[in-house]
């Protein structure tokens, strides 16, 4: 492994370990496994070390002392999989985090340098590949949501008002079920909107505190974000990046990607400029790993791919680049890190200077799908619509792109930090824009907003209405429906 990863240019390593495999029984952690493999890296190679905890897979003796504290989808089914909304057990999770990352820390000194702790791939994706149902619908889960709403709303009467429900009471109010694919078009409704407001808040909350715990232990703390902008970043729960990346409690970020579109085709690596580059507009230093699938044809075709996405990345922002799967698919030699090293692009035109484009895509509103749309002429719509626009924004090698997916970021990149209302303030501007003036401007029409964004939003659009069309574009989001949508605000709870 040490001349391999010196010969691909490696720096450093990623290792997973669930809980349920270093600490099988309570109070007896497996500190031994974990330095042996910790020091397969650290005495082998010069290569720095990551640990991802992965305290969703719990052992068997918490569920045993805690039997709801197992996940359960919205048809009753529990899983072996922790639910993060259980108090106890999600205290005594964190408890272990920071233990664990401490003597990982302590025990391998300036070798492990960061972990990230898990409580879910993505959030609730490993439901998802279960059985289409990405919420946790366990008692604490739905305990917790309530709670929440009840804390906004005191009287059952209020909610129902809002949501067009009869609940006779909080103990029978229930949450929409989420199930993807199941729901067609956009969802526009109060209800489900409550509902992902607080899934997201709530997920958010955990893996916030979670990163607190790794960094009081002496790790830095990271996260992985899945690749967004499809029908399917409500299954993945991909607006919670708004909290993480935004977090002081998080150091970097790793963006993944299968490198494949929802059609199973492989993905133009042109759309990482999108959904990486907004990531990078948070400020945090960012990675990018691409996932080595079985499926490619060949290994010359892998390193092709793996270059492609490694260049435009690079052009997003990314600080660093990694592959995942590729064990008995790619060896760790010259090819791979040439193919992670692409060479700096020639651009013919670059005497003239370049152009900077400023790109608004809210978040929330790519949120307004439940999953792929199987009833449509298209699947996915939204992923087609990005990906689109991220080729036409391609087709000039000088061009620069920041892209917002958060209306008050946008707001104080495109008008000044003293614009915003919402005390985004000058760190929130990309540090890629230097201040600079956009020379273009793509603003993507949001389909839903909450009240307080409303007067951010008409600054915005009055100041998109003043730029000549050469500098400006107004887009909408596809919305399966050849009426359109029209925007729609939502009364804060």
């Amino acid at each position: 492994m040490a001349d391999g990863s010196a010969g691909a240019g490696l720096t450093g390593v990623l290792f997973s370990s669930p809980w349920s495999w270093f600490e099988q029984e309570q109070g007896t952690i497996r500190y031994d496994y974990l330095d042996w493999v910790a020091e397969a890296a650290c005495s082998n190679t010069g290569l720095k070390v990551a640990f991802i905890l992965d305290m969703v897979r719990a052992p068997a003796w918490v569920f045993a002392k805690w039997p709801d504290a197992r996940a359960a989808d919205s048809h009753g089914r529990e899983y072996q999989l922790l639910s993060l909304f259980h108090e106890e057990a999600r205290k005594l999770a964190m408890q272990v985090v920071g233990e664990v990352t401490k003597h990982l820390v302590d025990t391998h000194r300036d070798c492990v340098v960061a972990v990230q702790p898990v409580f879910n791939n993505e959030y609730e994706a490993r439901y998802t590949q279960e059985h289409d149902c990405y919420q946790d619908y366990s008692a604490p889960a739905l305990t917790a949501f309530r709670s929440w709403l009840r804390a906004r709303r005191p009287r059952v009467e209020d909610v129902n008002s809002r949501w067009g429900s009869s609940f006779g009471s909080w103990e029978e109010l229930k949450p929409p079920v989420l199930e993807a694919g199941s729901y067609q078009g956009v969802d526009m409704s109060p209800k489900y909107w409550d509902f992902m407001r607080w899934r997201e808040a709530a997920g958010a909350e955990v893996f916030n505190a979670a990163c607190a715990a790794v960094q009081a232990a002496g790790a830095l703390c990271f996260h992985h974000v899945p690749e967004f902008f499809t029908v399917l970043d409500a299954v993945y729960g991909t607006s919670m990046i708004k909290h993480i990346a935004a977090s002081p409690h998080t150091d970097f970020l790793i963006v993944d990607s299968g490198l494949r579109t929802p059609y199973g085709t492989v993905m133009n690596p042109t759309k990482l400029r999108m959904f990486v580059g907004a990531v990078v507009s948070y400020g945090k230093p960012v990675h990018f790993e691409a996932a080595v699938r079985p499926d490619v044809s060949s290994s010359m075709a892998a390193y092709e791919l793996l270059g492609s996405a490694a260049r435009n990345a690079l052009l997003a922002g990314a600080r660093g680049l990694g592959v995942t799967g590729w064990l008995g698919r790619l060896a760790p030699d010259a090819q791979l890190a040439a193919a992670l090293q692409p060479p700096p692009l020639e651009c013919p035109g670059g005497a003239r200077g370049g152009e900077l484009v400023g790109v608004f895509i809210h978040m929330e509103s790519c949120m307004a799908w439940h999953g792929l749309q199987w009833h449509s002429a298209r699947k996915d719509p939204l992923h087609d619509f990005v990906q689109d626009l991220a080729d036409t924004l391609s087709t000039r090698c000088d061009t620069d792109v920041v892209v917002h997916v958060e209306l008050e970021r946008f707001a104080a990149d495109l008008l000044g930090s003293s614009s915003s209302g919402s005390g985004a303030g000058a760190g929130s501007s990309s540090s890629r824009s230097g201040g600079r003036r956009f020379d273009r401007i793509i603003f993507v029409e949001p389909l839903v907003l909450t009240a307080k964004e409303l007067d951010t939003y008409a600054l915005v659009k009055a100041a998109v209405a003043s730029l000549p069309p050469t500098r400006a574009a107004v887009l909408r989001l596809p919305a399966n429906n050849t009426a359109g949508v029209q925007l729609q605000v939502h009364e804060e709870l």
